[in-house]
């Protein structure tokens, strides 16, 4: 790294990891840290000496033209300690305007301080009552009056406002979105997941409007001449970000008529017939959680029958969220059209659904303590994600997807340096809970409790949970109450105490929680077929630290080839261990069915031996998941240089012959970020895109062009993948089949097959000009399924013509035809949608990123568009162009100027790695001659671009 990014580049790293500090004005108002409060220090905590129990919110005055509303709280605490002179709760953009507290022991008006009997903090977000005289111990009523807003930018959450249009007519309604910190925009209160109470929800809405929605259903009706007061019954015992509420004209689809077990489905207006594959999953779905946990949904109201209602939203920031009784969802993630919903996306509507009603016990009814152990909430309900869906319907073969969507994204996020644990202590301030939600906390903690359940066999690891969910029922939960479970339910099986009687299961469990994640270096001796076995954290570039992990290990000799039984043989608790071994020619596996959260790497003789098993007609014998596995490994030990690559690319030959999706999935985006390593060498890039199509010569002709009925999901899935891949590498064949399609649709209005749309509509573009572009977007522009207009966007950035990608990239920024949790999407797809348009892509974000950053929706937004650059600063004059609009523009840019900065470095790193690697990878993968001329001229280029960097 040269010094002129070094300096700025550590500045930012060290103001990136700065705690957090308020300006002077700030401080000079923090009276509460002077005496007695339940204030913490930071204070972006509160303590639990004051704790809410009951909390009845009431909004009126709801106006949704001009966002605003009224409203009340009354809140019963309990006050646990004496001489408590302060109590404090969270508020954000609230205006108070009158508090009263009532103590319940005698009934008085308790004191407030004159002449300020309570304070706001907007840097803490925080309300201050302060008393005359200090509490004593015991119950106290808070009332409080307010008024608020509802954002009108969905991005904001809390209570936002969004909008549709049916007849011609524009309409709004109003919803929430609270997870992680967000209540307390809507009203006061204990916005922390710990402090758990009971809700009473009253709305008064315009008589206009449609029924409103919460938690749970409506108890009472009240006509108020224009408008209608409803209130709901009492929520079971939950945390604030799990309250919630919607008001609007949105239609319902109610799918059972029980009174004991409601399901509904809920959208706007004119798309109702949309709705019956997310209910008939649903129903399944839960009948499923229920069954495999033991604990009815519809039984945890606590005295009232919990309702289950799905609402999908045209504005929604996040995909999903887990409100008990009403879950709010993105539209493309709910709404099912057979004729324009894709494969891909009818399971995630399956998945989400699964995600969501998974949380109802995990999240919902037993609460994480704090964001830090947000796992608690979210790996479970992203296993259930998976595997309830898989139960609910197996043709989906989402047991098996699980492996190569949440397994290899879980390794590959995990590979970074800069990568969390699962339990990150450093969840101290709003950006840092933020930052948590990430890969760590679904597909790691997912990844792992799945090794688990393999370690410690399904039906213990089902009774792990039941006894957790039933020993902290409406309580909260923390890892050790999790080990605890675990524990209780090893207790009861002798059989895993016999074959594994050292195991302590919770450490083994904690190990993975506090840590990241291994590799496994397997050294395999031949004459003596002794294997040693040893442990290393697993990074794909610098320092390595020294941890260690009680690993599940499973394998497989050649001899004996057996991927059925995925029970761990032994688990591997120190550095290193000896295992034994057939001698001779006798190749080991390990990991089977990648069932434990590790990569494998091997000696080079075994290596050498599992490729030419490979590549025989013996292939399939091996696990289509290992086969994935291998692939996907080797791709980043070929990256992090960990293989000679040379023998990794000899392993990799034998997709060739490969047409499983699975093992194609594994493939295909690392082998696509080795080749855009190349693009600075136009020879060696049009080499390696000559021998990866020469590698899915094969699969491509076992696919076909078209769709067969009796297609299976994975066959589906890979016709999907493949094509897309081989269209964007320029197969021939792919892209006269695409344009043909394509042109029967513009020229006699034939619709292309809903599963082929993307690679077709892309290059229907791609090869197009304005005329294409604009008949794509008059599509998208009259669609009413959303998934399918993310399709189309997608497609859209594929244009060759200027004039229509300027269009497109204008729209994303002045038009309400993309919503706005869709243009930082729409962005991307313009850097990837046609590589010859990618510096016309960037020159456009340095022209317009001020516009952008408010358009998008902040500066978070503005942070994904700049990172999105990072894959595609491909040459040292890109990188050097980029970087000087980055210093140029540093004050311009404020907090994303530290983000920028690492797009450069990342950028330089990449360049880097593709110079010093491409000789050997070009020597295998290309025609023998005039290589080493070809890369030492790439070598000289980098010597040259690291010289004047450091200048």
């Amino acid at each position: 790294m040269g010094t002129k990014m070094l300096v700025p580049a550590l500045f930012c790293v060290l103001m990136g990891f700065a705690v957090a500090i308020p300006p002077e004005d700030f401080r000079s108002n923090l009276e509460f840290f002077d005496y007695s409060s339940n204030v913490a220090e930071p204070a972006y905590r509160l303590v639990n000496n004051v704790y809410p129990t009951d909390v009845k919110v009431n909004l009126d005055n709801i106006n949704l033209e001009e966002a605003r509303f009224t409203g009340s709280v009354e809140m019963i605490v309990i006050v646990r300690e004496n001489d408590l002179h302060q109590i404090s709760m969270h508020q954000n953009n609230l205006i108070i305007t009158r508090i009263s507290v009532v103590n319940n022991t005698n009934g008085e008006n308790v004191q407030m301080r004159s002449p300020s009997p309570f304070t706001q903090d907007s840097y803490y977000e925080l309300l201050h009552l302060h008393f005359a005289l200090p509490l004593v111990a015991g119950s106290y009523t808070i009332n409080i009056d307010y008024t608020g807003t509802i954002n009108r930018n969905p991005l904001d959450r809390g209570f936002y406002r969004g909008y549709y249009y049916y007849e011609n007519t524009l309409r709004y309604y109003a919803t929430t979105q609270f997870q992680p910190y967000h209540a307390r925009k809507a009203f006061p209160c204990f916005d922390e997941p710990q402090f758990k109470s009971r809700y009473t929800i009253s709305i008064t809405r315009p008589r206009t409007l449609g029924p409103s929605y919460s938690n749970m259903a409506i108890s009472s009706t009240e006509d108020l001449g224009n408008s209608i007061r409803e209130t709901f019954y009492p929520t079971p015992i939950i945390s604030a970000y799990l309250v919630a509420f919607h008001v609007s004209d949105f239609v319902p689809t109610t799918v059972t008529t029980t009174n004991r077990r409601p399901f509904s489905i809920i959208s706007r207006q004119g798309v109702t017939e949309q709705h019956s594959y997310a209910a008939e999953i649903g129903v399944e779905i839960t009948n499923q959680l229920d069954d495999y946990l033991g604990i009815e949904y519809h039984e945890m109201g606590q005295g009232q029958i919990m309702k289950n209602d799905h609402i999908a939203l045209p504005d929604f920031p996040s995909g999903a969220m887990e409100n008990w009784g009403m879950v709010n969802y993105r539209e493309a993630y709910l709404l099912y059209d057979p004729a324009n919903t894709n494969l891909i996306n009818k399971i995630f509507i399956a998945t989400i659904m699964a995600h969501e009603l998974g949380h109802k016990w995990f999240g919902n009814l037993v609460t994480c303590f704090w964001w830090s152990n947000l796992w608690l909430n979210e790996s479970f309900a992203s296993y259930f994600e998976y595997f309830a869906a898989h139960w609910a319907d197996p043709h989906l073969e989402l047991a098996d997807q699980f492996v190569v969507d949440y397994v290899h994204s879980a390794l590959n996020a995990d590979a970074s340096p800069s990568a969390t644990p699962m339990n990150w202590t450093n969840v101290e301030d709003n950006p840092t809970i933020t930052a948590h939600f990430s890969t760590t906390s679904y597909a790691k903690g997912a990844s792992v409790l799945r090794m688990l359940e393999h370690l410690v066999g399904a039906r213990n690891f089902r009774n792990a949970l039941r006894h957790y969910l039933k020993d902290n029922a409406y309580g909260i939960g923390t890892p050790v109450l999790m080990y605890r479970a675990f524990e209780k339910a090893i207790a009861e099986d002798y059989a895993f105490q016999r074959d594994f009687p050292e195991a302590d299961i919770g450490a083994v469990f904690d190990s993975w929680v506090q840590t990241w994640f291994s590799v496994v270096m397997v050294n395999r001796t031949a004459s003596t077929g002794g294997i040693v076995v040893t442990q290393r954290r697993y990074q794909l570039s610098g320092t390595i630290p020294d941890q260690m992990w009680q690993i599940p290990l499973s394998w497989t000799e050649q001899r004996h080839l057996d991927f059925s039984s995925t029970k761990p043989k032994a688990i591997l608790s120190t550095p290193s261990a000896p295992y034994p071994s057939e001698a001779g020619d006798n190749f080991v596996i390990f990991n089977i069915q990648q069932s434990g959260l590790y990569r494998v790497n091997y000696d080079d003789d075994n290596w050498k031996a599992i490729a030419s098993y490979l590549n025989s007609n013996n292939r399939e014998r091996i696990h289509k998941l290992n086969r994935a596995q291998i692939v996907n490994d080797v791709l980043h030990f070929i990256r992090s240089e960990d293989i000679d690559k040379t023998l990794g690319f000899e392993v990799l030959d034998f997709l060739r012959s490969e047409t499983d999706y699975y093992v194609w999935n594994g493939a295909l985006t690392q082998l696509d970020w080795i080749r855009r390593r190349f693009e600075h060498s136009p020879r060696a890039h049009a080499a390696f895109t000559s021998y990866l199509l020469g590698l899915m010569n094969n699969v491509i002709n076992h696919l076909g062009y078209d769709e067969r009925p009796n297609d299976s999901t994975s066959t589906i899935l890979n016709r999907i993948q493949i094509l897309n891949f081989a269209c964007n590498i320029g197969h021939s064949g792919c892209i006269s089949n695409s344009l043909e399609k394509w042109n029967n649709f513009k020229e006699n209005n034939v619709a292309v097959p809903v599963n082929l749309r993307r690679h077709v509509y892309c290059t229907g573009l791609r090869e197009g000009d304005r005329s294409d572009y604009d008949l794509l977007f008059n599509t998208y522009n009259s669609s009413q399924n959303t998934a399918d207009m993310v399709v189309m966007l997608r497609a859209l950035a594929c244009t060759k013509d200027q004039e229509a990608l300027t269009h497109y990239l204008q729209q994303s920024m002045h038009s309400d035809l993309i919503r706005i949790h869709d243009r930082t999407n729409a962005f991307s797809f313009a850097l990837q949608g046609n590589l010859e348009n990618v510096q016309f892509v960037i020159r456009f974000l340095r022209s317009n990123y001020i516009t952008i950053r408010n358009t998008y929706g902040g500066e978070a937004r503005l942070n994904i568009c700049i990172n999105a650059v990072a894959a595609f600063l491909n040459t040292f004059e890109a990188i050097t162009e980029f970087q000087q609009w980055v210093y140029d523009s540093q004050i311009g840019l404020g907090g994303s100027f530290n983000v920028a900065v690492g797009v450069v470095n990342s950028a330089m790193a990449n360049l880097e790695w593709g110079a010093n690697t491409s000789l050997e990878i070009f020597n295998f993968v290309s025609t023998r001659g005039a290589s080493s001329a070809i890369f030492a001229s790439s070598f000289l280029i980098l010597a040259a671009m690291l010289i004047q960097l450091l200048r």
